[in-house]
């Protein structure tokens, strides 16, 4: 390791020190990993530097869809992807019934169709995206698990592969990802965000979205009317469709998309998929829509995202999602919108984060993070790189964003990749807003969340009690 190299990296890990003791100083927050925090906690702001996958939950800060989508009328979204495509007649039969009753609504069939080793030069793929549709990446080879072989390099060859040859269809540029039998075994795992979709293939391609981890709506949710969350006897809902006791790779109650390990847009899948439902309940059965229009109810109600996962294998019908598509239309009207995944990053990347990918160009860190800043139960936005420094504050009263600076970059670029800066978020004060400290090469300082506006503290670095 050449000097400047050894000494840029000891430089880092004095500063995260640095920020680790002077907020240790005063016993007022503890730096865990304890993610799922409540929102008065010191802990509540560990996530950011965790790449664990499965940290939202119901007192987990929100962002709803309001917060991320142009247009005002709107309070939820609808995604549906399908799975497992390697040759495209079958999903043409399956869809054809969907894509034109979607396009009834506003001319779009909003369709992501999750893709393994597929003839890139297929003319099909062609009028499909003309039509609204995109192709997403599901791995070439379909493994279950993808990380379930010990064998890493077989891993990343099905992932990336599946990235580039994606990429090779005319048109189309994938964004999204859903590892194979997610809604059936534990599939997505830390180790997946982190070392895998984190990364760039080859050819320096990469996503930027995730919908891999499973939604479980119950009947804990205080805001969801009982009838929603449960079914006639009384017991949960949607908790009938978990395939196996010892299966953990869901979250509860977060209809809202949520970033892992800074690179990841989670798009959480809604229970149940169609292979749930012919698990649980036998192929086709008519209670898989009345729990799907539930679920869509509540997440209206939610302000938030449903996604689903289903296949063209049986387990489901056409007419199944026409049905639901028709509930959509009825009950809710413009309130709902349907997007395939490519629509949903972009709107995030144009309507949240200002222009700012979550990703920078290169696949790096682009400095977006979203923070409770004042302790609202609101999602805010920060973003911190060479192009901008901003903080977004959600006002919810008003649906709107107050924009102000953000003193500090949160990433930086020499020479290549961006790497972030060393600043660090927590809370020391008794109402639980947010702190920020830095020290690094060019900037030491400490800044507090007030008045919706970051206001140095200089006391802070001198150890001085604040509140």
């Amino acid at each position: 390791m050449s000097p400047l190299l050894q000494h840029r990296k000891c430089y880092e890990v004095c500063s995260r020190l640095f920020v680790l003791i002077t907020l240790a100083v005063f016993g007022q927050i503890v730096f865990g990993f304890s993610a799922k925090a409540d929102s008065t906690s010191g802990n509540r702001l560990t996530y950011l530097d965790a790449s664990e996958p499965f940290h939202v939950g119901l007192h987990f800060p929100k962002l709803t869809t309001p917060q991320w989508i142009d247009d005002p009328k709107v309070d939820a979204v609808v995604t549906l992807g399908i799975d497992d495509m390697a040759q495209s007649t079958r999903y043409e039969a399956f869809l054809r019934p969907i894509l034109d009753r979607l396009k009834r609504i506003d001319g779009r069939a909003p369709v992501s169709i999750f893709s393994n080793a597929v003839n890139p030069q297929e003319t099909r793929f062609q009028e499909w995206l003309k039509e609204g549709l995109s192709l997403e990446v599901h791995t070439l080879s379909h493994p279950c698990p993808i990380l379930g072989r010990h064998d890493f390099a077989s891993a990343e060859k099905t992932f990336h592969g599946s990235v580039n040859l994606l990429n090779h269809v005319p048109g189309n540029t994938p964004v999204a990802f859903r590892t194979p039998c997610c809604d059936s075994i534990n599939s997505p795992s830390p180790r997946l965000f982190a070392e895998l979709f984190a990364h760039t293939n080859s050819a320096g391609q990469f996503l930027r979205l995730d919908s891999s981890v499973l939604l479980l709506l119950t009947t804990n949710d205080p805001a969801l009317p009982k009838t929603l969350t449960s079914d006639v006897d009384g017991r949960g809902r949607f908790s009938k469709y978990v395939p196996f006791q010892s299966f953990v790779t869901t979250v509860e109650n977060y209809p809202y998309p949520w970033i892992i390990g800074k690179s990841c847009w989670e798009f959480a899948c809604m229970a149940p998929s169609d292979w749930e439902s012919q698990h649980s309940l036998g192929k086709t059965n008519p209670v898989l829509v009345v729990d799907w229009k539930a679920a869509l109810d509540a997440v209206v109600l939610k302000q938030g995202v449903f996604n689903f996962v289903f296949h063209p294998h049986g387990w489901s019908q056409s007419t199944q999602f026409i049905e639901f598509i028709d509930h959509v239309v009825q009950q809710h009207g413009s309130r709902v919108k349907f997007l395939n995944f490519r629509e949903a990053e972009t709107q995030l990347t144009r309507h949240l984060g200002a222009g700012q990918a979550l990703r920078a160009s290169d696949g790096s860190d682009n400095g977006v993070r979203l923070v409770d800043l004042n302790n609202d139960g609101f999602l805010d936005v920060l973003i911190g790189n060479p192009q901008m420094q901003r903080t977004r504050l959600w006002i919810p009263t008003l649906r709107q964003w107050r924009d102000s600076v953000l003193p500090v970059r949160l990433v930086d670029r020499a020479i290549g990749p961006t790497s972030e800066t060393g600043a660090r978020f927590g809370v020391v004060h008794s109402d639980g807003r947010a702190t920020l400290l830095i020290r690094s090469e060019s900037t030491t300082g400490a800044w507090s969340f007030e008045d919706d506006r970051w206001v140095e503290q200089p006391q802070l670095l001198k150890g001085l009690e604040l509140d």
